[in-house]
């Protein structure tokens, strides 16, 4: 079979992590040429060892092959104030060193950023909102973000809400409660959880990441759910959903505040939490087929 020549190549990185993972499977069979940089082997067809942190990362990089798009999803997670310090060789400075190599190439660059430089205690987050973060790693996201900026390099910088689905970071309480739910356990439902949140579906944002490179969207977008939903509503949706007649277990807990986070005019609308968890419960029901 020849080639098709009219393919373009692009370059994932974090392609095993939950968005990765999501993103590949977006991209499959369609006129996007995929090549995954993880840190270690996972059997992608086209896979790149690549680890920010290795002092050999400069050699990495010279060694890549020349591609049409990056999407650069890799980072390291630390929620930690004080962790400022560990955050900034594979948060920023690779980054930098991706966009150095980006603009050589005159490829396009979408960043994956995080609606954190904003600051996690923001209620409403805008396009009209300040960087002010207050957290390590929503500083280190943010100096990226300075420095894509700076270099001229074409780019999409996406700072991205929640993120929830199956098998989900588990660093948002509502992922481990659809997986719990998936399993027959019911969920449970800390405090009053009156705060409200948009969170967008690991789907959504795939589908969202898809259009940006296709489109070759420019600038810096916000990206959440198609629906503002409290935490007890998401919880007794699952709950409605998944294991029907069922209702969360209540715990004590902080009641929390809300972070509404607008979402870009500019970049397609993901679907509603309860239908989102509809699919949630389909996928999970073929997979076990």
């Amino acid at each position: 079979m020849e080639k098709d020549s009219s393919r373009k190549k692009v370059l994932i990185t974090g392609a095993n992590g939950f968005v990765g993972k999501q993103l590949i499977t977006s991209l499959t069979n369609t006129n996007w040429e995929l090549i995954s940089a993880v840190r270690r082997s996972r059997g992608f067809e086209k896979e790149i060892i690549m680890d920010f942190e290795d002092p050999s990362f400069d050699l990495t990089i010279q060694s890549l092959p020349r591609v049409d798009a990056i999407v650069h999803l890799g980072a390291k997670v630390v929620w930690d104030n004080d962790a400022s310090q560990i955050l900034f060789r594979p948060n920023v400075m690779a980054t930098a060193k991706l966009i150095d190599w980006a603009k050589g190439i005159n490829a396009y660059f979408v960043f994956a950023s995080s609606i954190t430089v904003c600051g996690v205690k923001e209620l409403h987050i805008t396009s009209k909102s300040k960087p002010n973060s207050d957290t390590g790693y929503g500083c280190s996201k943010w100096l990226a973000e300075e420095i894509i900026k700076m270099s001229g390099v074409r780019h999409g910088i996406l700072r991205i809400s929640g993120i929830f689905g199956r098998e989900g970071s588990t660093h948002l309480e509502i992922n481990k409660a659809i997986d719990g739910a998936l399993a027959n356990v019911v969920p449970v439902q800390y405090g009053r959880g009156e705060m409200k949140r948009n969170y967008i579906y690991v789907k959504d944002l795939a589908e969202i990441i898809k259009f940006c490179i296709d489109h070759e969207m420019e600038g810096t977008n916000l990206v959440a759910g198609g629906s503002v939903n409290t935490i007890a509503d998401m919880v007794q949706t699952i709950c409605n959903i998944i294991i029907p007649g069922s209702k969360p277990r209540y715990c004590e807990g902080k009641t929390g505040q809300d972070q509404i986070v607008e979402h870009s005019m500019n970049l397609p609308k993901g679907r509603s939490f309860k239908d989102a968890v509809k699919d949630i419960l389909k996928d999970a029901k073929q997979t076990s087929l």
